[in-house]
């Protein structure tokens, strides 16, 4: 049975007024609660078994409930069990009421998710004292979760929009084969990757990683991506093109901001690839019957902390068949269950096991492998990969 106590009074601002479940067996004990708590602006709903409490609050979803513990046929501790587990209603406050004062009697219904224990005879000042502080708490939790969905919304959008600036196609030739993977550990995040058709069938090939995470680590990427496209002309040797970015963020010098990358210019005609380094994870290749290694390139520091005093180039020779592969070491840092890095001779060896495979093939093989030994645990930084391959 329903009863409703009179109309509330309008809630101030836009706020609607709070609805509270009153639930007791006991007429007497519902007759004192009613007329504690009306006039104050509730919505005042009343259940006189565990059932019906049930129903009422899956029609009418209460912003809080006060709940007997001793009722006939489905207890209160039973009531609170079935509201904890629904997805709708396991957010709103519950308030146990009992003339039992035994603290275990109390542990039991707090484990069960109860937010308070009111012990009976019941006192009104005590009652809309908890009422209050638990409306007000259930109110500010409920604008949290907004703000935090409005937040997750935006941050969503700007994902999207990051992934938008990365290349959308690879080039694909009878000399050579683009893959890639990337994943942010949590919307948009500070890693990038391109590959930029030269003159002469050359292509430039950058992996880039901001450090941190998050929007600011995303919008000094998308600044370092147009200025890679904004170079003047064709950079003639690795070095000049991360002088280039090093350069232009000399503003950011007095933050905590900086970025390791690595920039190769590939030949495929020549079968050649010259490659510099600003303290970022050395490529692997692979080469069929001589396995992996890494391609030796003496990094310099990473970008935005110091000159670029010395940028090494190192040339290395490419031939049919040869995969070189580049990521960024969020995929060599991500941890299994147990909190082992996944590291650069797992990937060397999961290279080595995919080499037969053709290209497109490979990177997924490698992401399922580094997922694998994640364990189902989220990545804790961005991951990318970007592996090419001599036809």
């Amino acid at each position: 049975m329903v009863l409703s106590a009179d109309p509330p009074l309008p809630a101030s601002g836009s706020e609607a007024a709070s609805t509270l479940l009153l639930v007791d067996d006991n007429p007497v004990n519902l007759q004192v609660l009613l007329r504690t708590l009306d006039g104050r602006g509730y919505r005042l709903l009343v259940a006189k078994d565990g059932r019906t409490a049930i129903d009422i609050a899956r029609q009418a979803q209460p912003d809080l409930v006060l709940l007997d513990v001793l009722m006939p046929d489905v207890g209160g501790f039973e009531v609170c069990r079935t509201l904890k587990n629904d997805p709708k209603l396991r957010n709103a406050p519950v308030i146990f009421l009992s003339a039992l004062g035994d603290v275990s009697d109390k542990v039991a219904g707090l484990s069960l998710g109860a937010v308070d224990y009111i012990t009976k005879p019941i006192q009104p000042d005590e009652v809309i004292a908890r009422v209050d502080v638990h409306l007000n708490r259930h109110r500010l939790e409920r604008e949290l979760r907004r703000a935090n969905h409005r937040l997750n919304r935006e941050l969503s959008g700007a994902a999207d929009m990051q992934r938008l600036i990365l290349p959308r196609t690879l080039p694909q030739t009878g000399q050579i084969q683009f893959a890639a993977h990337y994943q942010t550990s949590r919307y948009a995040g500070g890693d990038y990757y391109d590959v930029i058709p030269m003159p002469d069938g050359r292509f430039g090939v950058i992996t880039l990683d901001v450090s941190g995470h998050g929007a600011p680590s995303a919008i000094v990427m998308a600044m370092m991506r147009t200025l890679v496209h904004s170079y003047p002309g064709v950079p003639e040797t690795p070095d000049r093109m991360l002088r280039h970015i090093h350069r232009h963020f000399a503003f950011l010098g007095e933050t905590s901001v900086y970025a390791t990358a690595i920039f190769a210019i590939v030949d495929p005609g020549r079968g050649s690839m010259e490659v510099a380094s600003a303290g970022h994870p050395l490529p692997l290749r692979y080469r069929p019957g001589a396995g992996v290694d890494a391609l030796a390139c003496e990094s310099a520091t990473p970008l935005l902390l110091w000159d670029l005093d010395i940028v090494q180039c190192v040339e290395h020779d490419l031939r049919p068949g040869d995969r070189v592969l580049f990521y960024t070491d969020g995929i060599t840092e991500r941890e299994s269950p147990s909190g082992e890095c996944y590291d650069v001779s797992r990937l060397s060896d999961a290279l080595a096991r995919t080499g037969v495979l053709p290209i497109v093939a490979t990177v997924p093989a490698i992401v399922g492998d580094v997922e694998a030994f994640a364990g189902g645990l989220e990545a804790a930084d961005d991951n990318t990969l970007l592996l090419m391959g001599l036809l």
